[in-house]
């Protein structure tokens, strides 16, 4: 006996629970979009004290010294990294990655590819695609001073938190790992002040560091670190530690100051309390930023490579290849057979 049944004949009464789950705008969408009884359930919108960004955060978030002579206001920006995959593909790299600025009034759109370029979208139907939240980015902005930080998680991170009740976890360029609470008049800094950190993550719902030896740290609610992996394994490590997470799995690529060399890339082996050292990550290529980590499948996107890292920063972009070992050229420069490097204001 078949006993399925179709979305649109669940029972009324489910559908408003199911409504209150959705923390992301495109969920809404989404959800209102199977039939008239599920755009009915639940409202257009997310709750009128979700955060609006940007967001004033303490402007206390830098040196105490500067305090006397300047005070401004730091900014919570957020960003929306989105898979766009056409349901008629012709070519099986029809996809794309879209980023949508949250603190943006014009609600443009903007097409982002391996090679970090950016192109304006003029049009978009949404109908020709499958729709899915990659990852959001965060960003503590001040005009004056510079805070010098190059990570940011909000937590919880979830649109239908109350406003008051967001608070921040960042990483300062010196390593420091600082905690700030929307209404808080300044920072706390957490962890080791001894030890430096390098990036932060959230993980199956949990917050974790990654310090300079690549131990990562699981950061409780109550802002304590415990230890979570041991240490990366070897003499010559990297002197910065990048976390990502690929198809359920956790990683840290580990990058050095030569870029001749190639990046090595760990896998935690959680059972085994060990960590892997990988030669290939298959179809995935990973896009490593200090602002943002993620990995895509190089089949389904057009403009990244498998087995491919790609370190973004503000003016170029290092594309390694774990596996081959070709020589490419840039507009016509020779550079290491490991890896390239692309220029946006070429």
């Amino acid at each position: 006996m078949d006993e399925r049944m179709e979305w649109g004949y669940l029972p009324p009464e489910l559908l408003p629970t199911i409504g209150k789950c959705l923390d992301t705008r495109i969920d809404v969408l989404r959800f209102r979009s199977v039939c008239n009884s599920w755009r009915s359930s639940i409202p257009p919108s997310l709750p009128f004290n979700s955060p609006c960004f940007p967001h004033p955060y303490p402007y206390r978030l830098y040196p105490v010294e500067l305090l006397s002579s300047k005070r401004a206001t730091a900014y919570l920006c957020e960003s929306t990294i989105y898979s766009l995959q056409s349901l008629n593909p012709s070519t099986p790299d029809e996809g794309f990655l879209l980023i949508k600025d949250e603190d943006s009034n014009s609600g443009k759109l903007r097409r982002l590819d391996g090679h970090r370029n950016w192109y304006k979208m003029k049009s978009l139907n949404l109908l020709d695609f499958r729709v899915l939240e990659v990852t959001k980015v965060y960003t503590l902005k001040c005009q004056y001073p510079r805070l010098n930080i190059s990570k940011v998680l909000k937590f919880p991170n979830s649109a239908r938190t109350n406003v008051n009740d967001c608070a921040v976890l960042f990483v300062y360029t010196n390593g420091k790992l600082g905690f700030a609470k929307c209404g808080d008049e300044k920072y706390t800094l957490i962890g080791d002040l001894g030890i430096g950190y390098d990036d932060i993550i959230v993980y199956k719902g949990q917050f974790y560091v990654v310090d300079s030896l690549g131990i990562i740290w699981w950061i409780r609610s109550s802002l304590k670190l415990v230890k979570f992996s041991p240490q990366l394994y070897g003499l010559n490590l990297g002197f910065r530690k990048h976390l990502v997470e690929s198809c359920g799995a956790l990683y840290v690529v580990d990058r050095y100051k030569d870029r001749k060399c190639l990046p090595k890339v760990y896998k935690l082996d959680e059972e085994q309390g060990r960590w892997d050292l990988e030669t290939s990550l298959g179809d995935r290529a990973f896009v490593l930023g200090l602002d943002s980590c993620f990995s895509v499948s190089a089949e389904e996107f057009s403009g990244y490579k498998r087995n491919c890292i790609y370190f973004v920063f503000q003016f170029e972009t290092l594309v390694y290849h774990l596996e081959e070992h070709q020589e490419e050229t840039n507009q016509g420069t020779k550079l290491s057979n490991k890896y390239r490097i692309l220029n946006f204001n070429s």
